[in-house]
């Protein structure tokens, strides 16, 4: 059995998010309305854990993945925060905490992850069990017409160049992907290639399958879990989704 590719992932999973911070103030603005713990479901690495907690919450980070879980640990420490995070590693489509929560978040493409229906419920049956009446489900994803401009050719493409701060290093990323529309999947291997002080070349190549979902589909899946699909939104500034939008999130209310 070969690693786990989300260990592998986790050593470039900072430098891969670093441009991301458009969604933070929305979900700063989702925390301060629950009325209760939140609960992010793929954690990663604590992405959002850490700026919510500066904020005072409570929160709940859960990963499956160990090396995600020890990374955000690390910067919870670092950052003081440790009291105000409790890290579980568990399968997002089968976890019994003993709280309920106010707000419980799929962040960043996490849905994508799950790659069947099945998945997809057992994942939204959780959820509602972990709701307390009136809290609410965020998942954010790419728009439902994206899987149509992504390159299914299996051409090597470049995706960025950057420097990790933790070492000073170049890092570069490629990337070459093939297309399912019967599974709506996308099959990715990325390679990052990171250039040491002596100028060798070490790679990590990192092979995942990801899954697109369509707006109706995913009204009727947070609906056949028993919630309410409250709004559809096409971006972090509360746009409505349409064509063009540049994202696609569904927030369900219990």
């Amino acid at each position: 059995m070969g690693t786990d590719p989300y260990t592998l992932l986790a050593r470039f999973y900072d430098l891969e998010h670093a441009p991301l911070r458009a969604d933070v103030p929305f979900y700063r603005t989702l925390a301060a309305q629950a009325g209760g713990p939140i609960l992010e479901l793929g954690c990663g690495t604590g992405r959002l854990l850490l700026p919510l907690a500066r904020d005072g919450h409570t929160l709940v980070g859960l990963d499956r993945n160990r090396a995600m879980l020890a990374l955000a640990r690390q910067k919870l420490h670092r950052a003081g925060l440790a009291h105000r995070v409790s890290l579980i590693q568990a399968d997002m489509r089968a976890f019994a905490l003993a709280r309920p929560f106010g707000l419980v978040i799929l962040a960043y493409n996490t849905w994508m992850h799950l790659l069947t229906t099945e998945a997809q419920m057992a994942v939204l049956t959780a959820v509602r069990r972990h709701l307390q009446p009136g809290g609410r489900l965020v998942i954010d994803l790419p728009p439902a017409d994206e899987m149509a401009h992504q390159d299914g050719s299996g051409v090597w493409m470049h995706q960025w160049q950057r420097t990790d701060p933790a070492t000073g290093h170049q890092v570069l990323k490629r990337t070459a992907g093939r297309l399912n529309w019967a599974r709506q999947q996308q099959e990715v291997l990325a390679v990052y290639e990171e250039i040491l002080p002596d100028g060798t070349v070490h790679q990590t190549a990192v092979s995942m399958v990801l899954r697109y979902t369509f707006p109706a589909e995913l009204r009727l899946l947070v609906e056949r879990a028993g919630l309410t699909l409250e709004g559809l939104y096409g971006d972090y500034g509360w746009g409505p989704y349409g064509e063009g939008s540049p994202r696609m999130i569904g927030i369900g209310v219990r």
